[in-house]
């Protein structure tokens, strides 16, 4: 947490990033996938978003108000898991399952790219330790693979695993494109090379736990989702919209 750091001007705009993830925020995003999964006629994928979002929202707060972070210097607060990362996260596999085929893969890198700039941000801002990232990011996908695993068995079972390739190169470069913008708005070390590299670490660390979970995630999601696009109304076969 303290390796990762800006000056004051960038620390007050990362935190201004922050203020947008709100339950106003949560409402409106998660409507608004519902509203994509309706108007693509995928009721029970409009369903398993709620209850990812939901469902991972609410077991962070849960787990938060059930436990405290011992004090290494940092005061024992309830930060475990982050409750900001855990918002961001599960939105983007919700999002994973609404979206259609096309645009799955912009969905990883615009999600991977608004994941790295909160996990930074609240780094920055002295908020959470890279553990408290990295726990939001395994309660969103524990609720994921839960709805999937529930989806799945409706259906009749899981139909398999998508192709990974696509959802990494471009996780990655949502990664990578954020993580250049950081540096750019000034999120840098003052400890020179030494600090920079280890400074690199932990976002590269938080970048490469993201880029799996959304990408696993992607891969899982895809054929359940495919699965649920092509359905029969009124005796036709219903393709990819």
């Amino acid at each position: 947490m303290d390796v990762v750091v800006g000056d004051e001007a960038t620390t007050r705009g990362l935190v201004g990033v922050l203020g947008y993830v709100s339950l106003g925020s949560i409402a409106v995003a998660v409507l608004l996938l519902v509203g994509v999964a309706t108007v693509r006629q995928r009721y029970a994928a409009a369903g398993a978003a709620v209850a990812l979002v939901v469902g991972a929202n609410l077991t962070t707060q849960a787990i938060k108000a059930l436990s405290d972070r011992a004090d290494f210097g940092y005061l024992t607060v309830e930060s475990f898991p982050s409750g900001h990362a855990t918002v961001v996260a599960s939105l983007v596999l919700a999002a994973l399952l609404v979206a259609p085929d096309a645009s799955r893969t912009t969905v990883s890198l615009v999600g991977l790219a608004a994941i790295t700039v909160t996990a930074a941000a609240m780094l920055v801002a002295s908020w959470h330790r890279p553990a408290d990232i990295i726990g939001s990011l395994l309660v969103s996908l524990a609720w994921g693979t839960a709805v999937l695993a529930v989806w799945g068995a409706l259906r009749g079972g899981m139909p398999g695993v998508e192709s990974a390739r696509p959802h990494r190169i471009f996780a990655t470069t949502g990664v990578v494109l954020a993580s250049a913008g950081l540096v750019a708005a000034g999120v840098r070390p003052d400890g020179g090379w030494d600090g920079f590299l280890d400074a690199g670490v932990v976002l590269a660390g938080i970048g490469l736990a993201s880029a799996l979970a959304v990408t696993t995630y992607a891969q899982l999601a895809g054929p359940v989702t495919a699965a649920a696009d092509v359905g029969a109304v009124g005796g036709r076969t219903v393709p990819e919209a």
